[in-house]
């Protein structure tokens, strides 16, 4: 476990801090809808990849989470702000930022931006469950080197 955590902390000082919580992408057709306006639940799961990427590109991944720990990841609350619609074709950059990890929950913060723009703006708790009973579980020690490092990615 002591190499795993030591190995989080190591890609987090080789990579920037962009590289660590940005995941860019274009607005595809299936994303919108008639008018070519990204359809509003398309942005919860391109927040599902890109909270994906930021913890992969820390060393953990949700498989592993899942076979390795028995635990799953869940969303127990969320909120969302629309500012600005994004368009078809649009290319979109999403920034994950830890707000704070305690035990077997964390809340995170993903902003949507367009050319530096805000337009959409979430703010969500994930819960650690055991997945043979659902109950809350904490997060793997090496999660919380994730956890760590993303903090200090954050500062």
């Amino acid at each position: 476990m002591a190499q795993e955590g030591d190995e989080v902390l190591t890609k987090a000082r080789l990579m920037s801090k962009d590289e660590i919580q940005n995941y860019q992408f274009r607005i595809c057709y299936e994303d919108t809808d008639a008018g070519g306006v990204v359809y509003h639940a398309k942005y919860l799961g391109i927040a599902e990849r890109a909270r994906t990427e930021c913890i992969r590109r820390l060393g953990g991944t949700v498989a592993e989470l899942y076979y390795e720990y028995g635990q799953i990841l869940v969303v127990r609350q969320m909120e969302i702000q629309y500012k600005k619609p994004l368009f078809l074709d649009d290319m979109a950059n999403v920034r994950t930022s830890l707000i704070t990890a305690l035990g077997a929950s964390c809340w995170l913060s993903q902003v949507f931006s367009r050319e530096d723009e805000i337009v959409t703006e979430i703010k969500l708790q994930l819960v650690c469950l055991k997945k043979s009973d659902y109950t809350p579980s904490p997060f793997p020690r090496n999660w919380q080197k994730i956890f760590d490092a993303l903090s200090e990615v954050n500062s």
